[in-house]
């Protein structure tokens, strides 16, 4: 974790060089985000869902999250170049 690579997906912009640290803190506050929205979430899909409603919250939450987290990452590189 010493050196600061381009994250992937990501092209080069400028000279400037990015940390991964706004990505990072990013994905960590929307997991908690995530874990205090879950039982919302699944309350929400339990009647159509039933018995599952906790897995398919989970699975989607673990999907969700670090799409958000990247693109919100990327938006901040974009803004600050």
């Amino acid at each position: 974790m010493g050196s600061s690579e381009i994250l992937p997906n990501r092209s080069e912009i400028g000279y400037k060089s990015f940390s991964p640290t706004i990505d990072r803190f990013t994905l960590l506050v929307l997991s908690i985000l995530g874990i205090l929205a879950f039982p919302k979430i699944e309350e929400l899909l339990e009647p159509s869902m039933g018995a599952i409603s906790g897995l398919m919250t989970m699975c989607g939450l673990i999907t969700v999250i670090p799409l958000i987290a990247t693109s919100v990452g990327k938006m901040y590189v974009r803004i600050r170049a």
